[in-house]
């Protein structure tokens, strides 16, 4: 309060207006500033004018009613404490005046009467106004906090939006605000005070936590009682709502009343409620995508992982969190080998998605390896800043596998899984641009098996197949991890020999040829041997081209080797006339095709004479089948063309184009001479061969006992009971057997007892080497033997010597055939050379 006090008096009696002057001018207690004023009307002038700090109302104002002037003057002024003043001590009045405003009452009489007076003094009376003054402006001033807390406290409520509540402990009973009330829709139907009403509206479920909480909070446990559950609304609904409250306690430490307030927070559960689902949702489907997912913080320092990225990583997501991103997640080239640098790190920089290398690796904590594919993305806040990263990570070591897988298909050959046509072929291609100086040194080598076509007619193309791979085992072995080695197609292989001179290419081929020559192959109970010819070209800057015509050179070197005997290495030179190649394509096809049907084959034959001169003279003699050339008009060997035969099918029509034309010359040639025809696997294999002959023969007139069939002996071995039924049934027929190159297949000889054969036909190579190899000569001793022991005649192949002539009629050979006895001639003027005893 300020240390004086301006009071205004409305007072129409002059002399008591004096004597109240008097009487507080000896007040000692404060400065006091007194204004009288006699008509009311002016009094409202004056307030509105000037401050004062009280006011003294006479209430028996003339022409005016006491309490209505209080009220004007709270109206014009309610901050200004009133005190009444009246003659008389009516009670009812006063308390009308309290009750209107006034802060205080006063009896003039009781305060100005001249006995007080008289008896207090005029000090005393003075400083009894003023202590009244006093009192009446510090109770106003009271008032008027109270009021201003109070309406503090009301807009604090209403701003709030809570509703209030006050519960008597002691009483039990409870106040609710109509904003506590309204939260359930109940402004219109008041809630019964007792607390009973307000626990009944609670959640049948949330009643125990209530109860609960507010226990602890009552015994002290709890500062504060606060609780969220839900209450029953008028509609039937439940509303969440977040009650609050403080206890009173007495000075024995018992509450006695408990107040607070009341939120109505459904709508934030509801938020509450579906952010849970969303967050739930977003952890579901992280949990359940298959990618890995990391996310960091600006600075890379790992915040969660997904359980994929655990199973990734090998980190848990305990471990992993606040690590280095880099340390969770070891990134590689797969190639190099090389660190990737920190995802997180590239996309805050470059501040957009970005992806690392294409064939990145992901190194576990175990050491475990996958391949991945990987992006990183900055994470922003509203505001547009990085705050971190999210990291996505897909295992794709089985899809980056099956694409290997793939592409390893798409230049390997299925069967021998070495390099396919097409992948040699790009190989050769790849090379040829780097042969441009004198100095580079590659050298092409082409391979084609020997007797493969027996092997696979004979057996079916499963035999074939095995056959192709172990061959292709055993080659693998033999050359460097730099060369190609390819299956170009059917028996056919090449081989790209880098950095190699041709001297150490041919003797690589020799090797080829030696481990083919040596290598037996087994199928059921049939044994072959096979070999392989071999082309090589020298891939050099002069002779860079087309990839093609580099071939083309290399099959024709190949086929060089073939007729030169097979299971050899040929070097092509560039001497060699391009007419002696050979290309296996379909114009070779067409052309033998058309060779058949315009007859542009031509027969031959060669005598086969008695060894020696005890043996009963009877011509005989050999079919060979040569082919006439369409430019040069030359006549081409059968291992020119048989190949390419053997290759398109073509040998079971040839055959039985020789069979025809063979009878045919038989026709003009009357008498008992005999003739040997050779056949193939082709003809061996066809059921129908038996009746086709029959047929000739009876269309010619030829007498069966005319015919020798030759059959070699490797195709008899690979399908030994079709042989034995097909000797069996030409030798019905009254015809003879002959088997060809016998000795080559080195098989058991037990065979022979299940096969209708006359004649043994001894492989050239043994006959040749039987003056000089001890072995062979006693190989061959035997052979005669067996095939006496058997009523068996032999048949000496490939004698073109005196000393070879000589050994086989020391041996006891009965027949002999080569160009030291007759060289072939055409059909018709073939005459043998009598050989002398």
């Amino acid at each position: 309060m300020k240390s004086g006090i301006n009071a205004l008096l409305i007072q129409d009696n002059f002399s008591e207006a004096q004597l109240f002057k008097a009487v507080v001018s000896f007040s000692e207690r404060t400065p006091l500033t007194l204004h009288h004023i006699t008509h009311f009307n002016d009094a409202i002038a004056q307030l509105t004018t000037s401050p004062f700090d009280i006011v003294f109302l006479d209430l028996g104002l003339p022409s005016n009613n006491g309490i209505d002037l209080i009220r004007q003057l709270r109206t014009l002024a309610p901050q200004v404490p009133i005190v009444a003043m009246n003659h008389s001590p009516d009670a009812a009045l006063a308390a009308a005046a309290l009750k209107a405003g006034a802060q205080d009452y006063l009896v003039k009489p009781d305060v100005f009467s001249p006995e007080r007076l008289k008896k207090l003094g005029y000090a005393d009376i003075g400083n009894l106004l003023v202590t009244t003054m006093q009192h009446a402006i510090q109770r106003a001033e009271l008032i008027r906090q109270l009021t201003v807390s109070q309406e503090r406290y009301e807009l604090a409520v209403q701003g709030s939006n809570d509703g209030v509540w006050d519960w008597d402990l002691r009483t039990r009973s409870i106040y609710f605000s109509d904003r506590w009330l309204s939260i359930l829709g109940l402004q219109k139907a008041p809630l019964h005070n007792h607390p009973s009403a307000w626990f009944s509206l609670i959640h049948p479920d949330d009643r125990k936590l209530f109860k609960k909480q507010l226990k602890e909070h009552l015994t002290g446990q709890r500062r504060q009682f606060k609780c969220e559950y839900r209450l029953l609304h008028k509609d039937k609904t439940y509303r969440w709502v977040l009650t609050r409250g403080t206890s009173l306690w007495d000075d024995q430490g018992r509450p006695y009343r408990l107040a607070g307030s009341q939120t109505d927070i459904t709508a934030r559960k509801s938020l509450e409620n579906s952010l849970y689902q969303e967050k739930e949702l977003a952890q579901v489907t992280l949990h359940s995508i298959g990618e890995a997912v990391i996310t960091t913080d600006r600075r890379g320092y790992v915040e969660a992982i997904n359980p994929v990225a655990e199973r990734l990583t090998g980190w848990s997501a305990k471990e992993a969190k606040h690590k280095q991103i880099l340390e969770v997640c070891r990134l590689i080239d797969g190639t190099t080998r090389k660190p990737l640098c920190n995802p997180s790190n590239r996309a805050i920089e470059e501040g957009s998605t970005i992806s690392l290398s294409q064939n990145s690796t992901l190194i576990s904590k175990t050491g475990q390896e996958f391949a991945v594919s990987d992006s990183a993305s900055p994470i922003r806040s509203r505001n547009g800043n990085i705050v971190g990263t999210v990291i996505v990570i897909r295992d794709v070591t089985e899809e980056r596998s099956r694409t290997q897988r793939l592409a390893w298909q798409a230049a390997h050959d299925p069967l021998t899984h070495l390099s396919n046509r097409a992948s040699f072929i790009q190989s050769l291609t790849n090379v040829t641009h780097h042969s441009k100086t004198p100095q580079t040194k590659h050298v092409l080598c082409y391979l084609d098996l020997d007797h493969f076509k027996a092997v696979n007619d004979t057996c079916g193309h499963e035999a074939g197949d095995q056959l192709l791979k172990q061959v292709a085992d055993l080659w693998r072995q033999q050359i460097r991890s730099s060369d190609v080695l390819a299956r170009l197609g059917g028996d056919e292989f090449g081989l790209l020999l880098y950095n190699c001179d041709l001297k150490q290419a041919t003797r690589i081929a020799e090797d080829f040829c030696n481990t083919i020559q040596a290598f037996r192959f087994n199928y059921g109970d049939k044994v072959f041997n096979i070999g392989v010819s071999i082309g090589l070209v020298a891939i050099s800057p002069e002779m860079i081209g087309n990839v093609q015509e580099l071939l083309s050179l290399a099959d024709s070197a190949c086929y060089t080797a073939k007729m030169k005997g097979r299971n050899r290495v040929h070097v092509h030179t560039a001497k060699e006339h391009c007419s002696l190649m050979i290309s296996h394509n379909s114009q070779w096809r067409d052309r033998l095709t058309l060779a058949l049907e315009t007859d542009r084959f031509c027969l031959h034959r060669q005598a086969i004479a008695a060894a020696s001169h005890t043996i009963l003279e009877k011509q005989h003699s050999e079919v060979l089948l040569r082919l006439r050339d369409d430019s040069s008009g030359q006549l081409m060997a059968p291992m020119g063309f048989i190949p390419t035969a053997e290759r398109f099918q073509l040998m079971e029509q040839i055959d039985r184009w020789v069979l025809k034309h063979a009878l045919w010359q038989l026709t003009q040639s009357p008498g008992n001479s005999l003739y040997s025809i050779n056949l193939s696997a082709a003809s061996l294999n066809d059921s129908s061969f038996p009746h086709f002959l029959k047929q000739q023969l009876a269309h010619y007139g030829i007498q069966p006992s005319r015919l020798c069939f030759e059959i070699t002996e490797v195709v008899v071995i690979a399908n030994l009971n079709r042989a034995a039924s097909f000797t069996r049934e030409l030798h019905q027929l009254g015809c003879q057997i002959a088997l060809d190159n016998f000795g080559s297949g080195l098989s058991a000889l037990s065979y022979l007892k299940n096969l209708s054969v006359n004649y043994l036909k001894i492989d050239g190579h043994f006959i040749k080497e039987a003056p000089t190899d001890p072995v062979t000569y006693a190989m061959l001793k035997a052979i005669q033997q067996m095939s006496r022991a058997m009523q068996l005649q032999t048949i000496a192949k490939s004698v073109e010597s005196k000393d070879v002539l000589e050994t086989v009629r020391v041996l006891g050979m009965d027949y002999v055939q080569g160009y030291e006895i007759s060289q072939p001639q055409p059909f018709g003027s073939c005459a043998p050379v009598l050989v002398a005893a």
